[in-house]
């Protein structure tokens, strides 16, 4: 998938200078100038499947693939059982720790086929709305919003692309979100290892950006987020995981006002935003951080990096001040990201806004 491909280039964004990172597109020189020139590391570049046999094997999450190219290093990094890997990484087991936990309302339920699934939202109320979530989704790609009633030509697709690589799928009320969290953190767990940031989504949930704060997301239930967080890596270590973890939260608005659902979805897996979250810690800490995903096609950019550069004109990052929009994503790529870098969250999103106004079409 381009997509998936284009995203490993995201990585270069947390590496150092002395790393390699394992990439899946091409990666211009242009690009990499400009990221020594705004001040982060340019590390080694590996195509994958190429790599160096003498290195730390480190992915972003563990996977048959990954257990592979693990092996073909000198000395293989050690990981959990390839078992446990796919269990923990399920819905079922997610599910399962939400009811365990008492984490918020969890009313979803695990279906196993497609008949199944027709049954439940021709029972369920007129006007209902609901989420769909194959067994191992990413990053929310395997993820539908339904309507109660029946499903769509479209819908069916999707369903049975799902089961067709699972024999299970979780559907859950659509509630209105308000706010979104992803707490990342460390099993066995470790206090030091915990960091909660805001993310943003859009009306239908996919992400579309973390938000990140010198002293991190303000009016953040910080404290019901780390016993979740304590809690859920208490129950991957019993299920003989370690490793990075991570989760999403929401508040929502119901019928009592706003509460909170403390673990939406599980990934044991290192977050999206991982490398760019230390991008922002060697560039800015002291300020605050937008990392943002835009559609190509739905940007009118000049075609290099030094148009755009112009274009932007004082709104580019400056490196003396650590302020201003950087361009971390080669130009000719599908999905393009974005640093916006500023004061405070209004600041940022004040950027962000210009931005929008100015090259979106």
């Amino acid at each position: 998938m381009r997509q998936v491909a284009e995203l490993s280039v995201q990585g270069l964004l947390g590496a150092d200078a002395g790393d390699a990172v394992l990439v899946r597109a091409g990666v211009p020189d242009e690009f990499l100038e400009h990221l020594h020139r705004c001040g982060l590391p340019v590390p080694g570049i590996l195509a994958h499947p190429g790599l160096d046999p003498r290195s730390k094997f480190r992915p972003f999450g563990w996977s048959a693939e990954a257990i592979g190219l693990n092996r073909r290093h000198d000395r293989p990094a050690k990981h959990p059982a390839p078992e446990t890997i796919e269990r923990v990484n399920g819905r079922t087991l997610a599910l399962e720790i939400e009811l365990e936990s008492a984490a918020g309302p969890a009313t979803g339920r695990i279906l196993r086929d497609s008949r199944a699934l027709e049954e439940f939202l021709s029972s369920a109320s007129p006007g209902s709305e609901w989420v769909v979530k194959a067994e191992h989704g990413n990053s929310g790609l395997a993820n539908r919003r339904l309507r109660a009633g029946g499903l769509t030509e479209v819908d069916r697709r999707f369903v049975a692309n799902a089961f067709a690589e699972d024999d299970g799928m979780l559907i859950e009320p659509w509630l209105d979100r308000e706010r979104d969290w992803c707490v990342v953190f460390d099993v066995p767990f470790d206090a030091a290892s915990l960091r909660i940031h805001e993310t943003i989504c859009t009306r239908d949930g996919a992400l579309i950006g973390a938000l990140f704060e010198a002293e991190g997301p303000a009016e953040t239930p910080r404290s019901e987020l780390a016993d979740t967080a304590r809690n859920v890596a208490r129950r991957l270590d019993d299920e003989g995981y370690f490793g990075p973890a991570c989760f999403d939260a929401f508040s929502w608005r119901g019928a009592r006002g706003v509460e909170l659902r403390r673990l939406a979805d599980l990934n044991c897996r290192r977050s999206m935003s991982h490398a760019a979250h230390r991008a922002w810690r060697r560039l800015a800490p002291r300020q605050a951080c937008y990392y943002r995903f835009f559609n190509r096609r739905k940007l009118d950019l000049p075609a290099s990096l030094a148009a755009l550069t112009a274009a932007l004109g004082d709104r580019f990052y400056d490196r003396s001040r650590r302020r201003g929009i950087l361009p971390v994503s080669p130009l000719g790529f599908g999905k393009l990201a974005f640093l916006f870098i500023a004061g405070d969250r209004r600041d940022v999103f004040e950027l962000e806004a210009w931005f929008r106004e100015r090259f979106e079409t």
